[in-house]
């Protein structure tokens, strides 16, 4: 990967003023952690390498960073996908973000978001399921339903309610999420029983269409639950049902809110 390149990009953004802030990774030992950079001299200490997992394009709606704007992002393809997203959902101006797009192996150069898009579907059009989670969705698949539902169970019962996938996603960008609503109170916020089996579903079904399987949820969570089992096998049934996918269309309406009459219906009995 070009680094070099990619800090003399993100210098020249802040020099010329195209850019108020660049975001990227920093090396912590042999961690690799977020970079708010806004002095361009600052930008020789940016790294990528496949270690660079964290989303980046959750913290573009921090109310502390919104003064920053425009902002640069290192962005791989599934966070690329995610500020299509944002913007789809009037969470983000296409004026108010560059895009240093990576992957692991390639630096494509500074992009505004239609030219992240094309590069998108020029390059990334297809990527895809992690194939070993799909492994285990089949195997999920061919439970019994009380066999499945004993499995879930188990797995949300780890649940501290500690909200860190909710953090790590930049499609959870609610001001005020349905677990903290107490009038009426729809989840129990008590880290145990149907309160955790509602809350992973419920989050899980709110990401329908629009998860770009980045993965930094389940990096998240300290009690290592299989979020992305509940995630992309969602993102296989969207695709299934709508023939579509996440993060291709800066102007794609959302799967869940939106209607259109060539929509299959063969769910209705």
């Amino acid at each position: 990967m070009e680094i070099e390149r990619l800090r003399t990009d993100a210098a020249a953004l802040l020099a010329d003023g195209r850019a108020k802030m660049v975001m990227g990774f920093r090396a912590r030992g042999e961690a690799r952690v977020p970079a708010f950079v806004t002095d361009p001299e600052q930008t020789a200490d940016l790294v990528y390498d496949a270690a660079c997992r964290l989303n980046l394009a959750a913290y573009l709606r921090k109310t502390e960073l919104l003064r920053f704007r425009p902002v640069a992002v290192v962005a791989r393809p599934a966070v690329m996908r995610s500020l299509a997203i944002l913007a789809a959902e009037a969470q983000l101006a296409a004026a108010d973000v560059l895009v240093l797009a990576v992957d692991d192996d390639a630096y494509h150069g500074v992009l505004d978001l239609p030219g992240t898009v094309a590069l998108l579907k020029e390059k990334y059009a297809d990527l895809p399921h992690d194939a070993e989670v799909l492994k285990q969705i089949e195997a999920i698949a061919a439970m019994t339903p009380d066999e499945r539902a004993a499995f879930w169970t188990e797995q949300f019962a780890k649940c501290t309610r500690c909200y860190a996938c909710r953090a790590a996603c930049p499609m959870c960008y609610c001001q005020r999420c349905i677990v903290e609503k107490n009038v009426p109170q729809w989840i129990s916020t008590a880290a145990r029983g149907h309160g955790n089996y509602a809350w992973n579903v419920i989050r899980a079904f709110h990401l329908a269409g629009r998860c770009t399987e980045c993965g930094a949820c389940e990096a998240a969570c300290p009690q290592g639950i299989p979020l992305m089992l509940l995630n992309i096998a969602l993102a296989c049934n969207v695709d299934d049902a709508f023939g579509t996918a996440a993060g291709y269309d800066l102007e794609a309406k959302p799967v869940i809110g939106s209607w259109s009459p060539d929509d299959n219906e063969d769910f209705i009995r």
